[in-house]
């Protein structure tokens, strides 16, 4: 792209390198005249064929970087315009500087149209529920996000409202995989954000809807008040109703990808927590005091009974939890796991 992101022909991104017309069709294996036809003109990624843009990219420098540059600013843009109608301003320096990959970030501007115009439909909850998993829910993250320099959205406030509203009207009386992981993954990002468990979250839903889409408010609200209570009145449901302690097991897996999203909700009897264990790490380090309590005291346990190897990653684990257990003051933190780490040194 041009430094004020104007389209460029073909001409003149190969003008600094020095190659004419002549030269990019022998070195692509094109016929002259359809260089010609594409040369002079700012639009000749709308006019490439696949295959003729496929022996470019991998002839000449430039291209194929300019052609993914080109087609994500054109989809951000069209995607700036349409939020921007609903009452949305995007935050065009917090998309360029984010860490998370642009196409992730486009995906979630795109979920943000759907959600704030309103869009209860099952295409709308098929692709809001994609974004189960590590990379997309960081996406989201900024798509939710308050903090300056951090979130997609200037004011991300109409989100909020917009998502309270479409969640329950996603929740169909027909069974639906899609729009019970779109009501966990929307419910858990507004209640991260506000730390909110109020009525409004808590719309009936029922039977596994309800523990699942429970599951991802009480997250959010951990994630972002620290509330230990929160922890353990959720640690206890889970021992009183097996539905809870079945969703819970599943989750993480499926998130980290170790195990197949299955709209049954079952994982392998045997399955590998790689994925997990480096998800599990990340967050005892990232995390506030009570969710680390949640993790030794609700996941974690569930997880060796998965796999007693915690994906080969005891002793990172055990390392893990000792340095930051050594920083929390909380002594029934403290308490759970120390216990949890004497429990891991018995089996690594």
């Amino acid at each position: 792209m041009a430094p004020d992101g104007a389209p460029k022909s073909l001409s003149e991104i190969t003008k600094d390198m020095g190659l004419n017309m002549s030269d990019v069709a022998a070195f692509s294996g094109l016929d002259e005249s359809t260089i010609f036809r594409l040369w002079d003109n700012t639009e000749w990624l709308d006019r490439v064929s696949g295959r003729s843009l496929q022996s470019l990219m991998s002839s000449v420098p430039g291209i194929a970087e300019y052609s993914m540059a080109h087609a994500i600013r054109k989809r951000r843009d069209v995607l700036v315009a349409e939020l921007s109608a609903e009452g949305l301003t995007v935050d065009l320096d917090t998309f360029e500087s984010s860490t998370v990959a642009q196409q992730h970030l486009l995906n979630a501007l795109e979920a943000a149209l759907h959600i704030v115009r309103g869009e209860a439909t099952q295409k709308v909850s098929s692709f809001i529920a994609r974004f189960w998993g590590r990379e997309q829910d960081r996406a989201l993250e900024s798509l939710y996000s308050v903090e300056p320099g951090h979130g997609l959205l200037t004011d991300p406030q109409p989100l909020f409202e917009s998502s309270v509203e479409l969640a329950p009207r996603l929740n169909r009386k027909t069974y639906s995989f899609h729009s019970i992981l779109a009501l966990n993954i929307l419910t858990h990002q507004v209640s991260k954000v506000t730390g909110t468990m109020d009525a409004e979250l808590g719309f009936e839903v029922p039977g596994r809807q309800a523990a699942f889409m429970m599951r991802g408010v009480v997250m959010g609200a951990l994630i972002s008040t620290g509330d230990f209570d929160l922890a353990e009145r959720y640690r206890l449901q889970l021992e009183a109703m097996p539905v809870y302690a079945a969703l819970e097991e599943w989750s993480f897996p499926t998130y980290s990808r170790d195990g197949r999203l299955s709209s049954d909700f079952t994982l392998p009897s045997s399955l590998p927590l790689r994925n997990t264990a480096r998800e599990v790490l990340r967050e005892i380090t990232t995390y506030n005091d009570a969710y680390v309590y949640y993790l030794a005291s609700t996941y974690i346990p569930l997880a060796l009974k998965r796999d007693p190897t915690f994906g080969g990653k005891l002793t990172e684990l055990i390392l893990a939890l000792e340095l930051r257990c050594a920083d929390c003051r909380d002594r029934r933190i403290r308490r759970t796991v120390n216990e949890l780490v004497r429990r891991l040194k018995g089996m690594a």
